[in-house]
């Protein structure tokens, strides 16, 4: 990037839950910290994940599935406190926003009604949507039109797709099955259109990150801890211990390659 961290916006985003988005925006907050540069984070979710590892500084704008049937105008107005935040933090540091599964559409429609691309535009914010998808047909589908969603509303946004390989790639995939044919139909396009393949969030070997999550752990914290301390907060033998901080930390320097390759070029 030509521009510095600080003038930048964060938006993962993907319409369907399990995709990988949390961890996506847990590593990128890791990321952009280590840079120098700790984002402000804004979570809009049910559920409180990124807060509870990351802290109160996080907004998060809770939803209401029922309040959306109910009185839709009051559910568009719960997104407003996130332009505030994001003119607040505009230039002064990078801004992070995680926007849960469910989401994409109210949040889309949001971001025409309050015309966001305009303030970015003011601000001088170079927004950056990124969109993580498993190799399942749905989690395809789901992406493709979390993408089309957003830069339909933010046309200037850079688009990275980002192949959660949890499940194991897209290419280990038998090239007719939904799968493989939903990704050829649905996400090559963007991916030949913005000139490169989609970035990689690596399966972490053995589930060694389970343990971490649970205990509400940073990534970079596990970097960190001694081991003596990983045990201490995951009730690990010293042995798994060992073994679990190594595959999180090798997981984390792949992740973050993937990140100063894509994200941080001309920076």
């Amino acid at each position: 990037m030509s521009i510095p961290l600080t003038a930048h916006i964060f938006i993962v985003a993907n319409e369907k839950g399990g995709v990988g988005k949390t961890t996506v925006a847990l590593a990128l907050a890791d990321w952009l910290t280590l840079n120098g540069h700790p984002p402000c984070v804004i979570q809009i979710d049910r559920q409180d994940r990124l807060a509870t590892a990351l802290g109160d500084q996080v907004l998060t704008i809770a939803s209401d599935p029922k309040a959306s049937r109910l009185a839709p105008e009051e559910e568009m107005r719960r997104f407003n406190p996130l332009l505030d935040k994001i003119e607040s933090a505009a230039n002064k540091m990078p801004i992070l926003v995680d926007i849960g599964a469910g989401e994409v559409g109210r949040f889309a429609a949001w971001v025409a009604l309050v015309d966001l691309a305009e303030e970015l535009n003011e601000w001088q914010l170079q927004c950056n949507l990124v969109v993580p998808f498993l190799a399942e047909s749905e989690a395809i589908r789901q992406s493709d039109w979390s993408a089309e969603r957003l830069k339909a509303v933010l046309p200037e946004a850079h688009l990275y797709l980002m192949e959660n390989r949890r499940d194991g790639p897209v290419s280990s995939l038998h090239p007719s099955s939904p799968a493989s044919c939903a990704f050829v139909d649905l996400l090559k396009k963007p991916c030949h259109r913005n000139g490169q393949a989609p970035l990689v969030l690596p399966a972490i070997s053995g589930n060694s990150w389970r343990s971490f999550e649970a205990a509400n752990c940073r990534f970079i914290d596990v970097v960190d801890m001694t081991t003596d301390q990983v045990m201490s907060r995951t009730g690990l033998s010293r042995a798994d211990a060992k073994i679990s901080r190594g595959d999180v930390s090798q997981w984390l320097l792949t992740v973050f390659d993937e990140f100063d390759q894509a994200l941080k070029k001309g920076d």
